[in-house]
């Protein structure tokens, strides 16, 4: 008897972090509001990217035009009219309100949304779609851009555009994500500095919207040190080994330096550099190790919270969430699940917005070389998951808080 209620105790202790995570939006498909769906085809409107703007109640999801007939590459919900589950968890999507103004060109091919601390909405459009044949000839080619939008303003007008140059990458398609490091947060927000993971090159590219120049850095810790694995229905598993992928930015020091936290989508460490050290072109990186965070821990998303100074990471296979704080040694006794669920298929994007609400995102799209093997898997449940829980919540009752405690067992 004594065990039972010690096992009961201890189950639905476990059990409470996945309780406080919010279902959010579980959708089958991405459908768009005022389009036919016989114009568009829904299985190959797939998010990669995720981007939350709380004082304006807009969310904001990349998807990437890697098959024919994706209408938007940029979509967004009113999450006022929008709240998602138990409401409607499977709402359709508008296409991203925004005003490019005379002769600005519309956004081809998106995977990753970022909003910064002065609530400009940034993406890189890679320049061009995935595929031949259908409707490919539609989509100009360029170079991949930056591109910053103002949230602040009606229209969501177009406020900043920058060509990365060719010499900075050997693919377009292969860039991960990015983060956007403003300086200058009290004055206009033009001095920022932007990280681009490219995890084809390993490569760091680094753009400097005051000079309007970029350049990048390569390392060793941005490769991938192992295959990392994606398995399916609990039989199928697939191989995939990328580098450098994820990156946040951590608390800033007197100076204004930040570290910048990264990890290789394929490996298990996690690593970081002075933004001091990026900043200066041709500077020379000096790469911290903080450690490992175990196995089986793979992730290509990582995101930062700076009420509680802990990383967070949306792992690619385990189908959970993690967290670290940044002042422990970082082993895996010192890292802690936040949610798991057998549903929560490929964590692609993880953030933490600007009201301290921790948003994770699930696409069941792994980066594999057989894309066409991932595209004719028959995912039954709802494969594509936004969820959403309050920091404060998970951070309490996790060991990423330093004045964790146990639950004591129960005596019987």
């Amino acid at each position: 008897m004594r065990f039972f209620f010690v096992f009961l105790a201890i189950v639905l202790f476990q059990g409470i972090h996945g309780a406080y995570v919010e279902i959010g939006y579980s959708l089958r498909n991405i459908t768009f509001d005022g389009l036919d769906t016989d114009d568009y085809n829904p299985k190959f409107n797939i998010p990669t990217g995720l981007a939350v703007d709380p004082e304006g109640y807009r969310l904001f999801i990349a998807i990437p035009r890697r098959k024919p007939k994706v209408p938007y590459t940029v979509a967004e919900l009113n999450m006022v009219m929008n709240p998602g589950f138990p409401v409607e968890r499977a709402p359709s999507f508008e296409k991203f309100k925004k005003f490019n103004g005379e002769g600005k060109k519309d956004l081809v091919n998106v995977y990753q949304p970022v909003i910064d601390d002065c609530r400009r909405l940034w993406v890189l459009d890679i320049g061009k779609v995935e595929y031949t044949g259908g409707d490919a000839d539609q989509y100009p080619k360029g170079k991949p851009t930056l591109i910053a939008y103002d949230l602040k303003k009606d229209h969501t007008p177009e406020i900043h555009r920058f060509e990365i140059p060719d010499d900075l990458y050997s693919s377009q398609v292969e860039f991960g994500g990015f983060a956007v490091d403003v300086v200058n947060t009290k004055g206009d927000c033009t001095e920022s500095f932007v990280y681009l993971t490219n995890f084809k090159d390993n490569s760091l590219i680094v753009y400097d919207e005051t000079q309007k120049k970029a350049w990048k850095f390569t390392d060793k810790t941005f490769e991938a040190d192992k295959e990392s694995t994606f398995s399916y229905s609990g039989e199928e598993q697939m191989k995939y080994k990328v580098g450098l992928f994820g990156i946040a930015l951590g608390d800033r020091d007197e100076m204004g330096h930040r570290p910048a936290y990264y990890i290789a989508g394929s490996s298990t460490k996690v690593y970081s550099v002075n933004t001091k050290e990026l900043k200066t072109e041709n500077g020379q990186l000096n790469p911290q190790l903080h450690g490992d965070r175990g196995k089986y821990t793979d992730a290509i998303a990582l995101a930062y919270d700076p009420e509680h100074k802990v990383l967070y990471f949306a792992e690619s296979d385990s189908r959970q969430v993690s967290c670290w704080n940044v002042n422990m040694e970082l082993k895996p006794d010192n890292t802690d699940v936040i949610f798991s669920s057998a549903r929560f298929t490929f964590g692609t994007d993880i953030l933490v917005d600007s009201k301290g609400m921790l948003w994770i995102m699930a696409n069941g799209h792994p980066p594999v070389e057989d894309q066409e093997k991932i595209w004719k898997m028959r995912f039954v449940n709802r494969k594509i998951r936004i969820m959403k829980v309050d920091t404060e919540r998970v951070f309490k009752y996790s060991r990423c808080n330093p004045n964790y405690k146990p639950p004591k067992e129960i005596e019987v």
